[in-house]
């Protein structure tokens, strides 16, 4: 993975320019390992992640 992507990525991201599915596309990397980056950065993820997944964490966290 080239971390200038995976930069760019994670900003076009953050500012809600690409969907995860973009961003991850952008990285060169699969969408589960462009969640471990965002966590590790203290990106805000819910209101971009896939509906599926948003629902999953949701219930993991009740």
């Amino acid at each position: 993975m080239h971390q200038h992507a995976l930069e760019t990525a994670l900003s076009l991201y953050e500012s809600g320019t690409y969907t995860l599915e973009m961003a991850a596309r952008q990285a060169g990397v699969e969408e589960s390992r462009l969640l471990d980056s965002i966590a590790r950065r203290g990106i805000e993820a819910g209101e971009h992640l896939p509906e599926g997944v948003r629902e999953r964490r949701r219930v993991a966290a009740d």
